[in-house]
């Protein structure tokens, strides 16, 4: 088994691999599950043990950069389908959650700021927001996979897919550091240069005076 921890495994996973791991998860629970890409996002439906059709759409992201509009229409989508709606996020938890509480905040809940009536910022607290949704973190699906004894498997599949991307970070670091060396020789070289053209040319306005100054 690989050294590296869980959290940092799964902070690094694309969203295909994301898909994967909550699609294992799931089957250790018994649940079936069927993947469906549309506009660019990644969804699961979901079907318990002993149950013919999904009861629950899971929408997965990586960044948790989806918009209280986009989470509005998922909302209503599963409210008109009958299906419980998840959201899961391996992206910022707080970032997430103040994009749910923005979605759904009554607008008693809303309050509004005016800059020159040009700009609006809504503010509102997630605590108190009444969401339709379910929220999972990157905490909740590591927790998942403590629980079913899947932690393990899915670091050693998916750490050594992902080592290429840490040493290529360690490769560009080593590029960035050695790039800015190179331009800190340049400058000092460049400060040098000029502060010997400096004595250069006082010198030889101090041998022209010399030479052919007024006595």
């Amino acid at each position: 088994m690989s050294d590296a921890s869980l959290s940092n495994v799964l902070s690094f996973l694309d969203i295909e691999d994301l898909v994967s791991v909550v699609e294992q998860v799931r089957a250790e629970r018994g649940t079936r599950t069927k993947r469906s890409e549309r506009d660019g996002q990644m969804f699961l439906f979901a079907a318990p043990e002993g149950e013919p059709q999904p009861t629950e759409v899971i929408w997965l992201d990586i960044a948790a950069d989806f918009d209280p509009q986009s989470v509005e229409v998922f909302a209503d989508r599963c409210e008109d389908r009958g299906l419980d709606g998840t959201i899961l996020t391996t992206g910022d938890e707080v970032r997430a959650r103040e994009t749910l509480a923005l979605a759904f905040a009554t607008d008693e809940q809303l309050e509004e700021q005016d800059y020159g009536r040009e700009e609006l910022e809504l503010i509102v607290d997630p605590s108190e927001v009444e969401v339709p949704l379910s929220l999972e973190t990157m905490d909740d699906l590591e927790a998942a996979l403590l629980a079913t004894g899947l932690d393990d498997e899915v670091i050693d599949e998916h750490y050594e897919s992902h080592e290429p991307d840490f040493e290529e970070v360690l490769r560009e670091i080593d590029e960035e550091e050695a790039m800015q060396e190179v331009d800190d020789e340049q400058e000092s070289s460049s400060g040098l240069g000029l502060l010997v053209l400096l004595l250069v040319f006082v010198l030889a306005v101090a041998v022209g005076l010399f030479l052919f100054g007024p006595f």
